[in-house]
């Protein structure tokens, strides 16, 4: 029996060390990293905000600067596919842009809508380590799109305005970004959009013309998650040194069934009943691990706190102590204590609030990261809860 309960605990602790991660951060850069691959709806943002256009076409650096500036609004959505490369849809339009002729003294107008696919670099994270909780990003993008321009007002009589205008367009901007919190932030963005010579009636050279952007916008992270985390890849060696002790205990619990008293052992009622008493009499003490940086208790670690509050309820007069620890290869002795603190309490909630164990049965402790029970920087982010 101590056997499998030994080796029921060694796999459960084997499986928290593989599937150890970093949420929120890495400890390279992020272009050295491997993330942790997040699901579909993970990572969505939406965006509103209003900015100033000018149109730089043939003669419009004729007139005042402030005359070429019109309010136009935008909207995005978008998705990142890891903490450095995302993509976006962006709409913008709906309103006017102002273009000269005449050497500046007729301003005519046409308005306009864009709709433009973007590809987001966030230069930060891929140049520094990723952290979610940087204040600041620098966000480069570059992208296709298309613009349709209409009501032509205020042209030269012998301009030949049309109904409308379709124009393909490129997009390069770069997107300051500030953090606010985990789920909003605010772009302030630069952009251009090359557009064709011909939407603003004049062709007086070859090639495009080039409507600038410079916006803020209020930018919401509507993912079901809203960071990356990073894969801790473990080496090879310590993998089949694991799985290599996983087997011999395999094999030790297969060679103890075959012995002839263990075959032959008769189970009557009678016997059964009483190893259950001596069970419920026996204090066990029991760990529950943790994702590094983390302080919610996990739901398959759960049984181990169910395990303690049902023998509570069979022993009344028994008490439970519960010691929280953390690791201390990671983070500082303040945020240790911190962490090691809330992973106590939060198990003695548990234990109080959701198993119905009277408080006063309950003392909680916490270490940080002094006096480490293990060997193993990865077990010592634990909660060990000892029957007293």
């Amino acid at each position: 029996m101590r056997k499998i309960s030994f080796l029921f605990l060694f796999l459960l602790i084997t499986g928290m060390i593989l599937s150890q991660d970093k949420d929120g951060f890495s400890t390279d850069l992020g272009k050295n990293t491997t993330f942790v691959k997040n699901g579909f709806w993970d990572n969505w943002f939406i965006g509103a905000g209003a900015g100033a256009n000018i149109y730089f076409g043939d003669h419009d650096a004729d007139a005042k600067f402030f005359r070429r500036l019109t309010v136009t609004p935008n909207f995005q959505l978008g998705t990142w596919f890891n903490p450095y490369y995302g993509g976006r849809l962006k709409l913008t339009g709906g309103t006017n842009i102002h273009t000269f002729n005449e050497n500046a003294n007729l301003m005519s107008r046409q308005r306009y809508v864009g709709a433009e696919l973007n590809f987001l670099w966030n230069m930060t994270d891929y140049l520094c380590n990723y952290n979610a909780k940087r204040v600041y990003n620098f966000i480069p993008y570059i992208g296709m799109g298309w613009a349709y321009t209409w009501d032509y007002k205020n042209f030269p009589e012998n301009f030949d305005i049309p109904h409308h205008i379709n124009s393909a367009t490129v997009d390069l901007g770069i997107i300051h970004r500030f953090r606010f919190s985990e789920r909003a932030a605010l772009d302030i963005e630069m952009s251009g959009k090359l557009m064709r010579n011909k939407s603003d009636l004049r062709t007086d050279s070859k090639g495009y013309d080039v409507l600038g952007t410079v916006s803020a916008s209020l930018v919401f992270n509507i993912g079901s998650k809203a960071t990356f985390t990073e894969a801790i890849i473990r080496d090879q060696r310590e993998i089949d040194e694991l799985n290599n002790k996983i087997n011999a205990q395999r094999m030790e619990i297969e060679r103890l069934a075959q012995r002839p008293e263990v075959v032959s052992r008769p189970e009557p009622t009678v016997v059964v009943k009483e190893v259950i008493k001596e069970v419920n009499q026996e204090p066990v003490n029991n760990v529950v691990l943790f994702n590094i940086n983390k302080t919610k208790v996990e739901p398959h670690q759960e049984v181990n706190v169910y395990n303690v509050a049902k023998y509570l309820r069979d022993n009344p007069n028994s008490k439970v102590r519960i010691v929280g620890y953390t690791d201390r290869a990671t983070g500082t002795p303040t945020i240790n204590e911190k962490l090691s603190r809330e992973r106590a309490q939060n198990v003695a909630d548990l234990i109080i609030g959701k198993y119905s164990i009277d408080k006063s049965r309950v003392n909680i402790q916490w270490e940080g990261q002094a006096n480490p029970p293990f060997s193993v920087d990865e077990w010592n982010r634990a909660v060990i809860l000892y029957i007293e």
